[in-house]
């Protein structure tokens, strides 16, 4: 018996989770994959009896078989030939879903750096790198074409968000044999993507865990991967992966600026999609002017990890708190607030009070400095600080220990310049004693 096939072949990120949730609707019309929605069948073989098992029913009944695999369109020569060899004397229609051609890269970049964090997280994955772009932007309108040739130009139908649908919905009511007054319901997008995700870790001590507007407390060595419903909790993260993946996770592309792209680029890239647009006869509208997309950062995680936390305060409880505080300065309501672990913000505050002799800070500035330097890092100017407080008292060796014990001229973030404070304070070094500082990488001119 002759049967229906829909089989939305792609793009990734521009609608086929939704037409496929549309169509799931109507389970008396449509005969829906039983497991996964990308079956994904036509880039490896060309089976009938074995693709029609992959459905709900089987090969039984007269419903439309729907396969929305928006890899197709990528694996497209290979999948057309499977298609047309599997599906040879049955009814077929291809759609094919359009968006903004910058807008579906990232946002399938992103969707692929949140589904597969489990393999993004291990390199450095910027959307920049020429390798990267390869795999979410390709050349449309020569693949509409290629359809076109192999299945029919009446077979083969366009869709996207933010047009007149209509001519759409009208063939495929009458493909499905839907009721007249059947339309797609484009009130809510089920599938709005465009979030990253977010690691957090700290080898050595506990820290501060913001997720929907509650801090939670992560315990030194766990490690979160809040990513929506792909998060992954480990309380025992070996640490050498833990610090790598941290350091990768800076390479990701969370703000997509497409002036990036010459306007040469641009309009390279906006003319073919809107040449597609018009062989598919979409009235589509491409604005290729310079724009910057934000990925909203992951705060989502499933109920079973966020239960094995520890909640600290809310966001809400916290700004009651600070406006409890009346004329209070900042730096004296930043040490009265709750934190684990350690806060550089918090130490910082307590330098500023030691500095003023504030009574709420009881340490002398000396000692929190250190603290600061042996917590945190190599702060240089704290380091810078330290060094100068010997120098005052004529401790010039002590002061070259700090600077080498703090890992020397490599570990600061800017060259340790002691020039203007030995000026200042008309300190003359001895010569040997210069010749160590400058051989030591510090500057004293």
């Amino acid at each position: 018996m002759k049967k229906r096939f829909l089989i939305v072949v792609g793009l990734p990120k521009c609608g086929t989770s939704f037409l496929y949730a549309e169509t799931a609707k109507r389970p008396d019309v449509f005969a829906m994959p039983k497991g996964n929605k990308e079956v994904d069948f036509f880039r490896r073989r060309n089976d009938i009896d074995s693709y029609l098992e992959l459905f709900d029913g089987g090969a039984s009944g007269d419903r439309v078989y729907v396969d929305a695999s928006p890899l197709y369109i990528d694996d497209l020569e290979n999948s057309t030939s499977n298609m047309k060899t599997t599906l040879a004397g049955h009814d077929v229609r291809i759609v094919v879903c359009l968006r903004d051609p910058l807008e579906r890269a990232y946002s399938h970049y992103l969707h692929d750096i949140a589904q597969n964090q489990t393999i993004t997280a291990y390199a450095e994955y910027s959307f920049w790198a020429a390798t990267v772009m390869a795999r979410y932007l390709f050349p449309l309108a020569p693949r509409i074409k290629y359809l076109r040739e192999n299945f029919g130009e009446e077979n083969v139908f366009g869709f996207s968000f933010g047009t007149d649908m209509s001519a759409f919905q009208t063939k495929l009511r009458n493909f499905a044999g839907l009721e007249p007054e059947w339309s797609l319901n484009f009130s809510i997008n089920p599938f709005p993507g465009f979030t990253s995700p977010q690691s957090y870790y700290n080898a050595e001590h506990d820290i501060e865990l913001p997720l929907g507007g509650t801090v939670y407390r992560l315990p030194a060595g766990h490690m979160l991967i809040a990513n929506r419903q792909f998060s992954t909790y480990l309380r025992a993260m070996h640490q050498p992966l833990a610090e790598k993946i941290m350091m990768r996770q800076s390479s990701l592309t969370r703000n997509f600026n497409t002036a990036m792209f010459s306007d040469e680029t641009r309009a390279r890239i906006y003319d073919d999609a809107a040449q597609a647009a018009n062989i598919l006869g979409i009235d589509l509208n491409f604005d290729s002017s310079p724009r910057l997309l934000q990925s909203k950062v992951s705060d989502e995680v499933p109920s079973d990890i966020l239960n094995q936390l520890s909640p600290i305060y809310t966001l809400e409880s916290a700004v009651s708190d600070i406006f409890d505080t009346g004329l209070q300065r900042s730096m004296n309501t930043t040490i009265q607030m709750p934190y684990v672990g350690f806060s550089l913000a918090r130490d910082l505050a307590r330098v500023t009070l030691a500095h003023q002799n504030d009574p709420a800070e009881t340490h002398a500035m000396k000692e929190i400095m250190r603290h600061v330097i042996d917590n945190y890092g190599p702060v240089a100017r704290y380091v810078e600080n330290l060094m100068k407080w010997e120098l005052a008292r004529g401790n010039y060796k002590e002061a070259l220990e700090i600077f080498e014990g703090c890992g020397g001229a490599n570990a600061l973030l800017h060259p340790a310049n002691l020039g203007q404070f030995l000026n200042a304070r008309k300190i003359t070094l001895p010569d040997e004693i210069v010749k160590d500082f400058q051989e030591a990488g510090i500057r004293i001119d």
